[in-house]
């Protein structure tokens, strides 16, 4: 009797899972909102994927990843399907920049230490928002900024998604909870509001879970190693570095800070904190060591050229509820004393999720593990909603990366959402079997429905201005700069397109990041000393030989002493034939006596060396210390224990 009636129950879901596709089918035909049809396919997809897997007993969780990785490229596909398109905001700026590093690497095979380009000259190394080392611009070199940009869109969301589903498998949820608080993490207007607006610094979020996946390993492993050196060489707590270094390397600065703040109150939520701290200390050493190639020449950039601007975000917590449950696009003004757009505001899960999170804490708040997502939750959404609170504070720290502390609320979806997976995973258990997989495949379904039309409504709104026509004319050899933003007005709005000046060589002065020198550079908009190389005198004469973003050589003839200035911003770094150069009215320069001589300026960033030697020795520490744990057996991390 038993055996036929789960014969009949798999026909029955089989034959369901069919209706969803052919229902998911129809909505992109019938349905005229090209969003919610999108949505509602996507949504399909997480339906059919729940269904299949309540009939699945191996490998669960590798067809959850795949269900996921299908039902984001369907929900976010608007980014993909513009790819003509140029971006809103800032992507202007963002392709440009992203440019001048692929042009570097490909057209100069050299690395890119300094970017010529952008507002007169800047860091290019030591720019904390500099992403060559990251998995994501590897797309970019192979296809192209905007193509491989929107590629990098896909990968980020995917990499986030499958973290939380990794995180959510370490912390004892089931596939299906995990399937659902991955969905809402990775497609939550959080992450896809600071993508439509052109950050793509918030890629290194895809990151965060798995700092988390590592950490609790490497925090239940330090319990089962003895001594203190096999502890620190653990393999998850150099794969909790490693994770923490990328988010470095991938630009997010501010969640990296953010981040620092989450472990300095994590360990408390833990049976031991001195262990947990221990745990965090040697992680936060190998982030350190694997970081140091880019964050030594990025400090001692700091130094020379600190962030002066703070932008403070208004008091949220009255508007909690708008901030998790407004459906609100790119571009909307919700909030009173808003200030900035609703990117650094926005963070939708649903009503859906909020309520399981709901359940989850109510039935799960004798467990450690939730009471510490409960906390976690808690102190993101007040540290958040803090605004204009912290102003005098990063007044007066002016070291630290400042923006709007509103982004904090990064911090509190991640909770929420696993204690969404919590809520599930209790209705499951209190469901009668035979509804049990109907009521997952529903209720992941109108999550999926929920967050999916809102998503794919948010993807459309980023790549919407056409390319500057006619093609801008190739900038004059060896470098020119141009003022031109070639505006184009979208939806009442006025966006600069300086990526077709950019595209054709010039450098920009569209946009100046707060770390960047102040230009004093000459522009091709300037009547005299427009050209690359300036000198005092009126009777030498210069030519270029060759030219690279980091280096520059020329020959002069002068008659007598002579000041010769390039075309580029003043920084320390910069050497004239082995000797410091001159900061002559804010550009490099050297002075020379009467005579021909050839000149080489090169930039190399302070710190380069220092930074690239640690990074090589912690690398070779990694490697040698992963061969050396091969010979002994792995803890078994997979406990979802804090005890």
């Amino acid at each position: 009797m038993l055996r036929n009636y789960s014969h009949l129950n798999s026909i029955g879901i089989l034959v369901l899972a069919m209706l969803v596709a052919v229902a998911s089918v129809a909505a992109l035909q019938l349905i005229p909102d090209l969003a919610t049809g999108q949505g509602v396919a996507a949504a399909g997809v997480l339906c059919i994927g729940v269904l299949l897997l309540t009939r699945l007993r191996q490998a669960t969780w590798l067809v959850a990843a795949v269900v996921l990785s299908v039902g984001i490229v369907l929900a976010i596909g608007g980014f993909w399907f513009s790819f003509e398109a140029w971006g809103i905001s800032d992507w202007d700026y963002y392709f440009s920049l992203h440019e001048t590093i692929r042009r570097t690497v490909v057209d100069y095979h050299q690395l890119p230490l300094w970017n010529p380009y952008t507002c007169g000259g800047t860091a290019a190394l030591a720019d904390p928002e500099f992403s060559l080392f990251t998995p994501t611009f590897v797309l970019e070199l192979l296809f192209g900024i905007p193509r491989g940009l929107r590629a990098a869109i896909y990968l980020a969301t995917i990499a986030g998604g499958l973290g939380v589903l990794a995180l959510s498998k370490r912390i004892g949820l089931s596939v299906y909870a995990g399937l659902l608080a991955a969905a809402a993490y990775a497609l939550g207007s959080v992450n896809l509001l600071e993508i439509v607006e052109g950050h793509p610094n918030i890629f290194s979020a895809a990151w965060l879970p798995w700092i988390f996946w590592c950490w609790l390993a490497a925090y239940r492993a330090s319990s089962m190693v003895k001594g203190q050196w096999a502890a620190f060489i653990n393999r998850w707590t150099i794969a909790c570095g490693f994770f923490l270094a990328l988010t470095f390397y991938q630009g997010g600065i501010y969640l990296l800070m953010y981040t620092a703040l989450a472990f300095i109150v994590l360990p408390w939520l833990t049976g031991t904190p001195l262990r947990a701290y221990l745990v965090t200390g040697r992680a936060g050493v190998w982030a350190l060591g694997l970081a140091a190639l880019k964050l030594v020449p990025v400090l001692l950039w700091l130094r020379q050229f600190q962030d002066e601007l703070y932008a403070s975000s208004t008091y949220t917590l009255p508007h909690l509820a708008t901030i998790f449950l407004g459906r609100h696009l790119h571009g909307a003004e919700v909030l009173p004393n808003q200030g900035s757009g609703w990117h650094e505001y926005g963070a939708y899960v649903g009503v859906v999720v909020l309520l399981l999170a709901l359940v989850g804490v109510w039935y799960g708040r004798k467990r450690r593990l939730v009471r510490g997502l409960i906390v976690a939750a808690v102190l993101a959404v007040l540290i958040s909603s803090t605004g204009p609170l912290l102003k005098p504070l990063f007044d007066h720290l002016s070291f630290l990366p400042r923006s709007n502390i509103s982004r904090f609320i990064l911090l509190a979806v991640l909770p929420l959402t696993l204690l969404a997976g919590f809520g599930l995973d209790y209705l499951r258990s209190a469901a009668p079997r035979p509804v049990r997989s109907l009521l997952t495949a529903g209720v992941v379904g109108l999550v999926g429905l929920d967050i999916m039309t809102l998503a794919y409504a948010l993807s459309l709104q980023a790549f919407v201005l056409p390319p500057v026509v006619p093609l801008v004319a190739p900038a004059p050899p060896p470098l020119a700069f141009t003022a031109f933003t070639y505006h184009y007005r979208h939806n009442g709005d006025d966006y600069s397109r300086a990526y077709a000046a950019a595209k054709a060589g010039y450098g920009t002065l569209a946009y100046c990041s707060v770390l960047t020198p102040e230009p004093k550079i000459r522009t091709i908009h300037d009547e005299a000393d427009n050209g690359y190389i300036s000198t005092s005198s009126k009777q030498a004469t210069t030519s270029v030989i060759s030219w690279s973003p980091n280096r520059t050589v020329i020959s002069i003839t002068t008659p007598e002493a002579s000041d010769v200035v390039i075309n580029t911003n003043f920084a320390h770094g910069w050497v004239v034939n082995d000797t410091a150069a001159q900061n002559i009215v804010g550009r490099v320069a050297t002075t020379v006596p009467a005579g021909e001589y050839i000149l080489e300026f090169t930039y190399h960033p302070p710190g380069f060396m220092m930074g690239a030697l640690l990074t090589l020795l912690s690398i070779a520490g990694a490697w040698l210390s992963l061969l050396w744990l091969k010979r002994l057996p792995l803890p078994d991390a997979s406990s979802a224990s804090l005890q």
